[in-house]
């Protein structure tokens, strides 16, 4: 599986506040798009926050806490091999606080079903938290854009 690309973390990336504390969520960011490329879920666990929601771009169920997450990506994984998600931020920003940051961008997803190609976009937005150690995302919230197939 192709990973994605890994450009140095920020490039391209509008950084507001302290910019040391804006690289380092958008190094969180690019570990987390790898740790989706990879499938390795102790990486994804460890870019979430305990109590962290996801709210998916379509239709989709309200994904609250980190285990339910790590559930659902294992059964995405399984049930979609050939799966890949990618968020690319164009705006990080941290609060006054060092505390708080919020990240918007787009994102992007791709699969195989039934010989078909399917492709969706759209926007996201992300609240991350710097927990004394890291910093962890707390909630997600994804709009769906366009779809192809």
């Amino acid at each position: 599986m192709a990973r994605p690309s890994r450009t140095a973390p920020g490039s391209d990336v509008q950084m507001l506040g302290d910019k040391l504390a804006a690289r380092a969520v958008a190094a969180a960011r690019s570990d987390f798009n790898a740790a989706l490329a990879d499938r390795n879920m102790d990486s994804i666990a460890a870019v979430l926050a305990e109590a962290v929601t996801l709210v998916p771009g379509d239709d989709a169920v309200l994904i609250e806490g980190r285990e339910a997450q790590l559930q659902a990506w294992q059964s995405i994984f399984t049930n979609m091999p050939d799966v890949t998600y990618v968020r690319a931020p164009s705006r990080i920003e941290i609060g006054e606080d060092g505390e708080l940051a919020a990240e918007s961008g787009r994102w992007r997803g791709a699969w195989s079903s039934e010989g078909f190609s399917i492709r969706y976009t759209g926007r996201y937005f992300a609240k991350w938290r710097f927990d004394g150690l890291r910093w962890v995302i707390e909630a997600e919230v994804f709009v769906t854009l366009k779809r192809q197939s």
